[in-house]
């Protein structure tokens, strides 16, 4: 089969007549699958709306007979179930008590013992049976009165009328796929003509791209139009993957923004930057020495592998840009290399959303007995030189300058759980009316001459807000949490 297939598709003979053979095919098995669903579906159909009207008789025959039941009314309950007579597809209705025996009964019913029927967990329950003079189902439910158990209704049903029905429906469904199938046999010719017009067109299109890219042609080759397609766009086809590829490989080294950057830009890749005002945010891991002595170098990596993916996505939805991870510290800049009027106010965020999705992570690994992780941030604003730093042979985007170097050293002097900013952040547009920030003493840095007055951010002001607890749910939902 698989050597008719290439036969026929490597043939000579004209694109229209192969289209037309395949559409005739394509449509009589669609068609066909098509037909065959459809009766299938009237199947279900019917067998559920035979269930469904069984089901609903003999509940409401339950419900009706449950107070004459226990007032040992039988006329009341034979004047009910000889309302089966009204109905030429009810055979027969019953009601036994709780002993199995029979208080009323009419028409006819396979049912003797009934108490060997009903030892199921259903409460409803099906017996299909045939003789020949029938083809029924019978439907038993238990009779309650106040939420106990008083006996059992039992309806019979008759098929044959809903079987006659189905038969005719099948019938006609039958006739119309055929019909179908042949329409669509004739169509096939003019339809697979007109659709192979464009694809000379798109030939003449794909050749122009193939010589202008001077490549030699493939080894297999078809000997219609379509099999010249095949090889021009198979060249593109081959260009575009390597580029997706590419672009695949930066958004995982790189963050998005840099990676388009990079792609898009010529003069991305140039040596040098631009001087501008950003926020930059450093997280370091808190007694990261000991953690390393206490754990094998591959169950460090997966710790921190779990905090760092979660505070991507809290970089990513306040704007930020991950520019790097150096061992257990990540690096976050707000408001380049895309400019960012509130840089400093989604710095301050991102700051508090990690230590808030740390605890909760902190959370879940004490409740399973799982080492814990703390984590300090370090937040500062000010200028910086942006741009691509190193050789012609390897570079990195990156930011530095003075307020770089700070942001670090505020990080440094963190206690756990902290998040510690300076005073050049705490005065950005939109954080000091949104922000409780409670100021420190003056300390000294390394690399500093003068002392630095840092500002301990007040998290319960941030927990109070919606915003911040949608965004919160969104990155790491409670019911996540390891």
């Amino acid at each position: 089969m698989n050597r008719l297939t290439r036969r026929f598709e490597n043939s000579s003979l004209p694109l229209a007549l192969k289209w037309s053979l395949i559409i005739a095919c394509f449509v009589s098995l669609v068609m066909g699958v098509l037909g065959w669903f459809l009766i299938q579906q009237q199947n279900e159909s019917y067998r559920f709306q035979n269930s469904l009207l069984g089901s609903l008789v003999v509940d409401q025959l339950a419900l009706a007979s449950s107070e004459p039941l226990m007032a040992e009314d039988n006329l009341g309950l034979q004047v009910l179930v000889r309302q089966q007579e009204k109905s030429p597809l009810i055979l027969g209705m019953q009601i036994f008590d709780l002993r199995g025996g029979v208080k009323a009964s009419a028409g006819v019913s396979p049912i003797g013992d009934i108490l060997a029927l009903v030892e199921r967990e259903s409460e409803t329950d099906r017996l299909p049976w045939k003789t020949p003079y029938f083809d029924a189902v019978s439907f038993i439910s238990a009779i309650r009165f106040k939420g106990v158990v008083a006996g059992y209704a039992v309806v019979t049903i008759d098929q044959k009328p809903l079987e006659q029905q189905l038969v005719r429906l099948k019938r006609t469904l039958l006739a119309t796929t055929l019909g179908l199938i042949l329409l669509g046999i004739l169509l096939a010719f003019p339809l697979a003509h007109r659709l192979s017009r464009p694809i000379r067109q798109l030939v003449k299109v794909g050749e122009a791209v193939d010589r202008a890219q001077n490549r030699p042609p493939p080894i297999l080759r078809r000997k219609d139009e379509l099999g010249r397609v095949i090889h021009s766009f198979h060249q593109m086809a081959d260009g575009m993957e390597k580029k997706r590829e590419v672009e695949q490989a930066f958004s995982r080294y790189l963050s998005p923004t840099i990676a388009r950057q990079v792609l898009n830009q010529p003069s991305g890749s140039e040596l040098g930057g631009t001087t501008l005002v950003g926020s930059v945010l450093f997280c370091d891991v808190v007694g990261f020495t000991e953690l390393s002595e206490n754990l094998p170098p591959r169950a460090v990596g997966e710790l921190l592998n779990q905090y760092f993916s979660y505070f991507s996505i809290a970089a990513d939805s306040c704007e930020g840009t991950v520019d790097k991870f150096i061992g257990d510290c990540i690096m976050v800049l707000f408001g380049v290399p895309e400019a960012d009027d509130s840089h400093g106010l989604h710095a301050v965020t991102c700051g508090v959303l990690i230590q808030e999705i740390a605890s909760r992570i902190n959370h879940g690994r004490r409740a399973e007995g799982l080492p814990l992780v703390e984590f300090k941030v370090g937040i500062n604003t000010g200028r910086m030189l942006a741009g691509n730093l190193g050789s012609a042979q390897r570079m990195q985007y990156t930011v530095v300058g003075d307020s770089v170097n700070l942001a670090a050293r505020i990080c440094d002097i963190c206690t756990p759980g902290q998040v510690l900013i300076t005073g050049d952040t705490l005065h950005q547009p939109g954080v000091e009316s949104l922000v409780r920030a409670e100021p420190l003493h003056r300390v000294r840095v390394r690399g500093r001459k003068k002392p630095v007055a840092p500002y301990r951010v007040d998290g319960e002001s941030f927990l109070a807000e919606s915003k911040f607890q949608e965004s919160l749910e969104r990155i790491l939902p409670r019911e996540d949490i390891v």
